[in-house]
C-alpha cells in the first residue's frame, strides 16, 4: 500500500460513517432486541391464526453475511427467500431436510405425536410448497415484530447454490437460531435478516410541544374562556438543560484530518452563537462570557418553543413585550 493509500484510508472510514454508507452496528440493537424478546410470541401467534399449533424459541444470534447463511445448502438445507420485491431480499429462512419434513406435518395440519425428525431426503415439490407457506407466516410474524410496512413475502425456495441470483447473497445480515416445537420433534431453524430490513424498524415518535389556541379570542360568537391557571407543580420539574456551540463551517477534508488534541477556533471575531436547548430544542440564543471566575451564557433572545412551553403551564415569558421571539 502506498503513502497516500495509507493517509487516505482513514479519512475514507470517516466519511463512509458520515455519509451513511456504513452501517454502526450499534444502530441493528432495537431490532435485534425485539426479534430475540418478542418474534416467538408474534410467530406462535400467526401460525395458530392460520389454524396450527406450535412453540417456538429464539435461542441465539450472530452477525454474519447472507453467503454464509446460505451456505447450509451444500450440506443438505433448503432456503425461503423473502422480500416485498424479487430483486430485493429482506431476510432467509434456512431449514435442514429434517425440518422441512417437520414443517411440512404442521402445515399439513399432522399429528405432533407422529412428527420426527428422521427425514434426511431432499424435500418433495409438495414439501417445498408447504415450507414456502410457512415461511409467508414468518415474514407476517416479522413485520409486526419489527413494525415496519412492508411484509416479507415468500417468494421463492431455493434448494441449491446454484440457483441463487447475482447480488442476492452479499447483504451482512443478523442470524438468528430458532427452535421450533412439535410434539417431540424440535428442530432449529435458522433466520437471516438482512441489516436494510432490521434498519426499517419503527423509530419513538419525537415528543413535541403543542402551541395552546388563544384564551382571549372568541370562537363562533361563544364567550372567550378564562386564562389558564399557573401550574406550580410542574415548576418543581427538573429536565436536562444542554448548551450547543456554533462553529464555523469546515471542509471534509478538515473534518477528517482531525484528531484528539486539536483545538477548534469559536469564530474569527471572537465571539460565538451558543443555544440553549432543553431535551434538544432550541429555548434561548445566548453569548459566550464570564461570570466571576467561571464561564457562563448571557440569554439574548428566546425561540418561540420557549414560550409554548411556558403557555402549557400557564405562565407568560417574562418581558414578552420588549423580547423578539423568533422560530427557527
Amino acid at each position: 500500500m502506498s503513502e497516500a493509500q495509507a493517509q487516505t484510508d482513514p479519512n475514507t472510514e470517516i466519511f463512509d460513517r458520515l455519509l451513511g454508507r456504513k452501517g454502526d452496528p450499534s444502530r441493528l440493537d432495537p431490532a435485534i432486541h425485539a426479534v430475540s424478546r418478542f418474534f416467538s410470541e408474534r410467530l406462535h401467534s400467526v401460525v395458530h391464526k392460520a389454524g396450527f399449533e406450535a412453540e417456538f424459541e429464539v435461542t441465539a444470534h450472530r452477525h454474519t453475511s447472507a453467503k454464509e447463511a446460505l451456505g447450509k445448502l451444500e450440506s443438505g438445507a433448503v432456503c425461503a427467500f423473502l422480500g416485498a420485491h424479487a430483486s430485493h431480499p429482506l431476510a432467509f429462512l434456512v431449514a435442514d431436510y429434517p425440518a422441512t419434513s417437520v414443517i411440512s406435518e404442521l402445515v399439513l395440519g399432522g399429528d405432533p405425536e407422529f412428527a420426527s425428525l428422521s427425514a434426511s431426503r431432499p424435500p418433495t415439490a409438495m414439501e417445498s410448497e408447504l415450507v414456502q407457506q410457512f415461511s409467508g407466516l414468518v415474514g407476517e410474524a416479522l413485520r409486526t415484530t419489527l413494525s415496519i410496512a412492508e411484509t416479507p413475502k415468500a417468494l421463492r425456495i431455493i434448494q441449491k447454490a446454484d440457483e441463487i441470483r447475482d447480488g442476492e447473497d452479499e447483504e451482512p445480515v443478523v442470524a438468528f437460531d430458532i427452535q421450533m416445537m412439535f410434539g417431540e420433534a424440535k428442530p432449529v431453524l435458522s433466520l437471516a435478516i438482512t441489516h436494510h430490513m432490521m434498519l426499517q424498524m419503527a423509530r419513538p415518535v419525537q415528543e413535541t410541544i403543542k402551541k395552546p389556541q388563544p384564551a382571549a379570542a372568541s370562537i363562533m360568537g361563544h364567550a372567550p374562556k378564562e386564562a389558564s391557571t399557573p401550574n406550580r407543580n410542574a415548576l418543581t420539574v427538573k429536565v436536562p438543560v444542554s448548551g450547543s456551540v456554533l462553529l464555523p463551517p469546515i471542509s471534509l477534508g478538515e473534518l477528517g484530518a482531525l484528531r484528539p488534541g486539536d483545538v477548534l477556533a469559536l469564530s474569527e471575531e471572537g465571539d460565538a452563537t451558543v443555544k440553549l436547548k432543553v431535551k434538544g430544542r432550541p429555548l434561548y440564543d445566548c453569548s459566550l462570557g464570564r461570570k466571576g471566575a467561571n464561564y457562563a451564557m448571557c440569554l439574548e433572545r428566546p425561540h418561540e418553543a420557549m414560550a409554548d412551553a411556558l403557555s402549557g403551564i400557564g405562565l407568560a415569558m417574562p418581558n414578552q413585550d420588549s423580547e423578539e421571539i423568533y422560530d427557527e
